[in-house]
């Protein structure tokens, strides 16, 4: 560990007894792809409060961090992360009034689904089975069957790292679009979220939301490591999954990693694959696709060594 981390740990931990500090961490128990070797170091805020007062520390310290939430949508590197992860997993209450649900960043999504369905609340049950976090769905613009995140937000309350800045945005001021949006663009770092939603039967919803999860099970290998859909969309009509097969792609292996032969959108962890496994298979498949369709498939993932 570099004198820049020690530095920034000690200064992080001064006074911050809701802090949790965990050292030479494996990421693949932090990321749902289950690769990477070790963080330096890992620390978890267990509310908003103290998120705020760490960022603010680690943003005018010289050590690397990174924000991350369930890490389902990360591919961790093999050689380790040399910085500062910071968890959002403690930021974690929810609170109901009216049709407005509050959620903090480390909120699973499921959760803050179940908490709105009984409460009878609707408008996000597309959503239900997606891993992840309130914060990184936010990030992502995560969306299923037609719907996104986006489409019920009242507002999100935002961290900016350049500044130090604690603001609350609202879509007029915001911009979203398919898996991405200001958020993600400006690096701003979702610490809660508000949505709107409509009052509803807790039965209907339930029964939707169970609909939703059954048709993604039967249609994804949600029993394997992944890290979900490996690629965008090329075109808002044409799923990236649905051109990977047609190209042949399904099956192809490369060490431990696999394209899904379930859903071909996804690569999956079958047997202690690395990030260099994923990487390689996933430019094999991106040159395939190429040659054979013409479209150039770019990855919804991110590579935590790239960031």
């Amino acid at each position: 560990m570099n004198r820049e981390i020690t530095a920034a740990i000690s200064s992080c931990l001064l006074d911050e007894p809701c802090l949790t500090v965990r050292k030479n961490v494996p990421l693949s128990r932090l990321t749902s792809m289950g690769v990477g070797g070790n963080a330096d170091c890992v620390l978890s805020p267990r509310d908003g409060g103290c998120m705020i007062r760490l960022l603010d520390r680690l943003r005018l310290s010289s050590a690397p961090f990174r924000v991350i939430g369930n890490g389902t949508n990360l591919i961790a590197p093999d050689e380790g992360y040399p910085g500062i992860l910071v968890q959002t997993a403690g930021i974690d209450r929810i609170s109901v009034t009216g049709n407005v649900l509050v959620a903090g960043a480390g909120v699973p999504l499921g959760r803050a689904l179940r908490r709105a369905m009984e409460a009878g609340l609707s408008g996000l049950e597309e959503l239900f089975g997606i891993p992840g976090t309130v914060g990184g769905a936010l990030y992502m613009n995560a969306g299923a069957y037609g719907r996104a995140v986006s489409d019920c937000l009242r507002y999100a309350t935002v961290y900016h790292p350049a500044s130090g800045e604690v603001t609350v945005r609202t879509p007029g001021s915001l911009v979203f679009g398919y898996r991405t949006g200001s958020i993600r663009e400006e690096g701003m770092i979702v610490l809660s979220a508000a949505f709107d939603l409509s009052p509803s039967d807790p039965a209907t919803v339930a029964g939707k939301m169970n609909e939703i999860l059954e048709t993604r099970n039967a249609a994804q290998p949600t029993g394997l490591k992944s890290a979900g859909s490996f690629f965008r969309r090329p075109a808002p009509d044409i799923p990236a999954g649905k051109l990977i097969a047609e190209a042949g792609c399904a099956g192809l292996t490369e060490g431990g990693a696999a394209v899904s032969t379930l859903h071909a959108g996804f690569i999956v962890n079958t047997r202690g694959a690395t990030e260099r496994d994923v990487r390689r298979l996933a430019e094999r498949v991106r040159d395939i696709v190429k040659e054979k369709t013409g479209f150039v498939l770019e990855p919804e993932v991110e590579y935590l060594s790239d960031l």
